[in-house]
């Protein structure tokens, strides 16, 4: 196959990297692109470092399989705790999930950014530490939010059992005086109404996955990669667990006609 037809691959522990692949094709139309979501295995933001570095290594044998010709990690949390070791064991190109901070620093006047998150994306304060190296002067408030992810998965995307940590976790951001917000989780933007309604006007909610989106495009250009075809490319999504489930909620963003699914386990 022609290098440039080949397809993209995206992957998350579920179906929070789905929030990358709305941008992936709002920008590159043309793309083929293989979704991986580990619904089988997730939430990974509970797992150990020595898990999820495993699972990503399941995940990257596959794509590797496939034949992509590049791989976006739509998941904070790999990004975090993976990437940095996954990365020289692959001959492609593979982006980490974007941060977010260049967007955030662009809109925030109190310099005070929040960071809704995992528990391990927290942990490992990789906001910080970004934002300690380009503006020293930039607060980056951060705030775990262990129970969304979960819920998301599970399809439950408004009413009383999801609004109620979110209000728990909202709280402490309000009263800090942020005044941007940073989803540090693709599962988030999902649910991105339910935060504004909270938040009300006083905070700019900033989607890294847009980031990420230009990212993929300045590498594939760079590599000369971009896929020239006239059509619209194929998207393919992969579950390792109730594909039916995650294609309903993939219909959340992208219209039914427009992917296929399948279940997919690794050996």
């Amino acid at each position: 196959m022609d290098r440039n037809k080949q397809p993209i691959g995206v992957f998350d522990s579920g179906v929070g990297g789905l929030t990358v692949v709305n941008k992936l094709r709002m920008l590159l139309p043309h793309e083929n692109i293989i979704y991986v979501g580990d619904t089988k295995r997730n939430p990974y933001g509970s797992r150990t470092p020595a898990e999820i570095v495993s699972y990503t290594r399941d995940i990257l044998q596959y794509m590797t399989a496939q034949g992509v010709k590049l791989v976006a990690i739509g998941c904070n949390t790999v990004t975090a705790v993976a990437y940095d070791i996954v990365r020289p064991e692959v001959a492609y190109p593979l982006i980490g999930m974007s941060r977010g901070i260049a967007t955030a620093r662009e809109i925030t006047t109190t310099k005070k950014i929040a960071v809704f998150a995992t528990e391990l994306t927290i942990a490992n304060h990789s906001h910080k530490k970004i934002a300690a190296a380009v503006d020293p002067e930039i607060e980056i408030i951060e705030q775990a939010c262990p129970a969304l992810a979960n819920l998301i998965e599970r399809g439950i995307l408004s009413g009383e059992e999801i609004m109620s940590p979110l209000r728990k976790y909202t709280a402490p951001i309000l009263a800090s005086g942020a005044d941007t917000a940073i989803f540090g989780c693709t599962h988030f933007p999902f649910i991105q109404p339910l935060f504004e309604e909270l938040c009300g006007d006083t905070i700019a909610f900033v989607d890294p996955a847009h980031e990420m989106a230009l990212q993929t495009l300045d590498v594939l250009k760079k590599d000369n990669l971009l896929n020239e075809d006239a059509e619209n490319g194929y998207l393919k999504l992969c579950f390792t667990a109730e594909p039916e489930r995650g294609g309903k909620l993939a219909e959340h963003l992208i219209p039914a006609n427009e992917f296929t699914v399948e279940k997919i386990s690794f050996a």
